[in-house]
């Protein structure tokens, strides 16, 4: 134990000291001083007083005694100790051990069935299973007990998690950050001899590269661009996440679709990508043979950790370079709003307080910068915090690192829970495959979204 034998140590001292200085209050003659006159006899305090030096004992011992807190990570030891060796070693009464399982509704159960209460949950499946369970403690009485200063976290993470609160709480700190950028792939542009991308492009430019970069060299196909597999992933979707717009009306779960002009604006955007001969392959066989890491894909629409994830081979990235993610001229600096799966201090931990100054520690700015170095996308917004990305990792040798975090990301203004129930990226593919306009595209979607929604309000979820 860190602790434990300095503790005993530092008991026995003073309590020699304590009897020593008694002993001095004793004269020659073995006659205690009379202190009758200055000792208040049968008062409320002094009745206290033994108490009152119990209680404040306690207190001291809490503060200085060894304490496990558990977290919750699915990833194994080696990853977990990746992200908390550092704070083990920097809280000296804290110890750190992990619960190896899911924030899933069965393993919270299993582990709540067997008494074991993970102090800390990293919720990396989003928080029904914890909000059906109850196991959320908000953190604003945390945060204020604590004197805790949100204001270097990127605040469209903060925003995210208070609204998806109905009362607008705090309900989890922030891990690490999922914001987007371009990748291009240097080869590619010189083999069609295409100057390279700046900085300061638009959604337009970019169909205007894609259609120059796509097209057969030496027998080889080679597309524009790729964002997400088959145009129809997550990253698809960067467009209209820089709209900052929902797909549903939050209080009555109606389904917008058809009545929002961004998502009209959106779709128009899309259908110029899919328009251009050759980029796009409605055979799923041959979408198997192109990707940007087959190095037959000129540009990528990503998240910085793709580098990392997706590629991982030097060979191949000393090749890649990045840019900020393209933009709407009339928005011309702002990025979609990053989004992290929070860590969530579970409501019935005994360990709050501790368990919070965990979290406090891994927002620190120098254990962010210890997690950029190994290509973990920091939640501050501190300049010198993202100096640190890939600073340990080959593959981002070289590469425009200040292109990951030069955009402002866009501060969500209300969040719809209906919005999970129009599947618009994964409509994206039978948009691109059909004849379909985008009206007609639409109404079919909301139809469907409405039947899933009134389906999901039958069910009470």
């Amino acid at each position: 134990m860190k602790l434990k034998r300095t503790l005993v140590l530092l008991s026995v001292f003073i309590l020699s000291i304590s009897l020593l200085l008694s002993g001095c209050s004793t004269d020659v003659g073995g006659q205690q001083e009379d202190t009758t006159e200055t000792v208040a006899v049968d008062t409320p305090s002094t009745k206290e007083s033994p108490t009152d030096a119990k209680a404040q004992d306690e207190q001291v011992l809490s503060t200085t005694d060894e304490v496990t807190i558990k977290i919750l990570y699915p990833w194994g030891q080696e990853a977990f100790d990746k992200l908390f060796k550092d704070i083990d070693e920097k809280l000296p009464n804290i110890n750190v051990e992990l619960v190896d399982s899911q924030a899933q509704l069965e393993p919270l159960q299993e582990l709540n069935a067997k008494q074991i209460v993970p102090d800390i949950i990293f919720a990396n499946w989003g928080i029904d299973a914890l909000q059906e369970l109850d196991m959320i403690e908000p953190l604003d009485d945390l945060i204020e007990s604590h004197q805790f200063d949100l204001s270097g976290i990127d605040p469209s993470i903060i925003a995210y998690w208070r609204l998806v609160d109905s009362e607008g709480r705090l309900l989890g700190m922030p891990t690490a950050s999922d914001n987007y950028t371009m990748f291009y792939n240097k080869e590619v542009f010189d083999l069609f001899g295409v100057p390279y991308p700046t900085g300061d492009l638009t959604w337009d430019d970019m169909v205007d590269l894609a259609k120059k970069l796509t097209g057969e060299r030496d027998g080889i196909q080679y597309h524009g661009l790729e964002m997400g597999p088959g145009f129809a992933g997550t990253e698809a979707l960067v467009p209209l996440k820089q709209l900052n717009v929902n797909l549903t009306d939050p209080e009555t779960g109606e389904v917008l679709i058809t009545k929002e002009p961004a998502i009209i604006k959106y779709l128009e955007l899309m259908k110029k990508f899919y328009s251009i001969p050759g980029i796009y392959s409605d055979d799923p066989e041959v979408r198997k043979d192109y990707s940007f890491q087959n190095k037959n894909v000129a540009m990528i629409v990503s998240w910085p950790g793709y580098i990392k994830w997706g590629i991982g081979d030097p060979e191949i990235t000393k090749h890649i370079q990045s840019v900020p993610v393209p933009v709407w001229p009339e928005l011309p600096n702002i990025a979609p709003a990053s989004f992290s799966h929070p860590f969530i201090i579970n409501k019935y931990s005994e360990h709050k307080d501790e368990a919070f100054q965990v979290l406090a520690e891994y927002v620190s700015p120098e254990h962010q910068a210890q997690l950029a170095r190994i290509g973990d996308r920091p939640v501050l917004t501190d300049p010198k915090v993202y100096e640190e990305f890939g600073a340990e990792l080959e593959v981002y040798e070289g590469m425009d690192i200040n292109a990951f975090f030069s955009r402002q990301p866009v501060i969500p203004k209300t969040i719809s829970k209906w919005d999970q129930y129009v599947d618009l990226s994964g409509s994206l593919m039978k948009f691109s495959e059909s004849d379909m306009n985008i009206p007609e595209f639409l109404r079919v979607l909301q139809e469907e979204s409405e039947a899933k929604i009134k389906d999901a309000m039958a069910k009470g979820k």
